[in-house]
């Protein structure tokens, strides 16, 4: 019977990788995600684990940089992965190439059906779409109160058309009550017809998240909404049902926001051209009919009373400072409404928050530097601690206590003496000792015993 072949650790440890590359390739494994952990170089460590097993996963930086968020301890997941080995432990682990929810699939699967079947039911029509209101009074938004999308609206609007009343009707916008207060929400706004258009908005987040936006329900609540509707659902490469419904459809909350008001700076370089239009329009009217009227005169020459030329001629004159005064006056409207609108501006601008944030950073600064210090102050306790640790081993205090080394010198230099039979009459030693070494000559060598 021959005998196995010998293998070192590491020539083991290599075979057995490949062995698992060749025989698995990639892979799909379908469980739940433990003990993640995110590396300071942007990689991902964490466990795969079902009811009777568990596998270390590794997902380094250039694959899990093309999610859109980190998973979290508890998320049931798919990985899309490649059976390895890490060579230095010996440890068996699964490289994890893509990552994505378990039942996915299923997820789009069911959209897709439920996308089609609307649209046969002409939810999805264009000619379904109204018009935006071009100068809002109201603006209407259903979102969640906590979320960023209202302040990202909210934001967009003081900047844009500040002249907007903003009204909010809350619901929940992801989790399983989310759905009915979407519904309950435009109901609300349809009902009360208080605000000039609707925005629907939410921030990104994944297919789960977004997914009350895409149920049945909320889309034919959004198609039978009165007031023109836009959506701002999640990111740009985001998509749900409740897109094709609405009457306009932006990519964020931000440019839902944009979408529906105008600006206000293009509001009042249009004002100036109209105005200025209406003047060179009237000064037209005016010389043409001035015009006129000396042709009239002209041709009706001495035989008409002056008497009554002088009374056109006059009430020419008051038209003329009518129409001057008019237009005067006009102007100087629109110069107040332009300088009332500059001054709500400047009072909405958003000094408290500026200064919350300029506290919230003062604050981290605070932590920042407690926390360095703290690890400076453990990084030199264990410096201490490994001095003491080297100052207990140092050669010098065992030869403290009484030990001796001796070294034999020859043509080659010098060499630990360790075994007396090493050493032959005649041969020349240095004895290093606690202090000092001193020089002896070998006269005769003892065996051990």
């Amino acid at each position: 019977m021959s005998e196995p072949a010998v293998y070192s650790v590491s020539e083991l440890n290599r075979d057995a990788k490949l062995l698992l590359r060749e025989h698995f390739g990639a892979v799909l494994v379908e469980g739940e995600i433990s003990r993640f952990t995110r590396h300071p170089s942007g990689h991902w460590y964490f466990t795969l684990k079902d009811d009777d097993a568990a596998v270390d996963c590794a997902m380094f930086r250039t694959a899990n940089r093309r999610l859109r968020a980190a998973p979290k301890v508890g998320d049931a997941v798919q990985a899309r992965a490649r059976v390895d080995l890490y060579e230095p432990r010996g440890r068996y682990q699964l490289n994890v190439e893509d990552l994505r929810p378990q039942g996915a699939g299923d997820l789009l699967r069911r959209f897709e059906e439920l996308k089609a079947r609307l649209r046969a039911e002409g939810l999805f029509d264009p000619e379904r779409r109204r018009p935006l209101p071009a100068y809002p009074r109201a603006v209407g938004v259903v979102t969640s109160p906590e979320a960023a999308a209202f302040g990202d609206v909210e934001r967009a609007l003081r900047r844009r058309w500040p002249l907007a009343q903003l009204r909010l009707y809350p619901s929940p916008v992801q989790g399983r009550d989310a759905p009915a207060g979407l519904v309950a929400a435009l109901e609300r706004a349809g009902r009360e017809s208080r605000c000039d258009v609707l925005l629907l908005v939410r921030g990104g987040g994944s297919a789960e998240d977004l997914q009350a936006f895409s149920e049945e329900r909320v889309v034919r609540a959004v198609a039978a909404c009165p007031l023109p509707l836009v959506t701002g659902i999640g990111h740009e490469t985001d998509v749900a049902l409740a897109d094709f419904a609405a009457d306009a459809r932006a990519a964020t909350p931000t440019a839902a926001a944009e979408l529906a008001s105008p600006d206000r700076e293009e509001v009042g370089e249009r004002c100036a051209r109209l105005a200025q239009r209406l003047r060179a329009n009237l000064e037209q009217v005016l010389t043409r009919e001035r015009g006129a009227l000396d042709a009239r005169v002209r041709r009706l020459g001495r035989a008409h009373p002056a008497v009554r030329i002088q009374s056109h001629q006059q009430r020419l004159d008051e038209l003329t400072r009518s129409m001057a005064r008019g237009l005067r006056e006009r102007g100087e409207r629109l110069d107040r409404r332009l300088h009332t609108a500059r001054a709500r501006l400047r009072a909405n601008a958003p000094t408290q928050r500026l200064e919350r944030t300029r506290q919230g950073l003062a604050l981290s600064a605070r932590r920042l530097a407690a926390a360095v210090a703290a690890l400076k102050q453990a990084r030199q306790a264990r410096l201490r601690q490994a001095a003491a640790t080297l100052e207990a081993v140092r050669p010098q205090r065992i030869l403290a206590r009484g030990y001796a080394i001796a070294r034999i010198r020859g043509a080659d230099g010098r060499r630990v003496l360790r075994d007396a039979a090493a050493a032959r009459p005649g041969d020349a030693l240095e004895v290093e000792l606690g202090r000092g070494a001193v020089d002896a000559e070998v006269t005769r060598s003892k065996p051990p015993g």
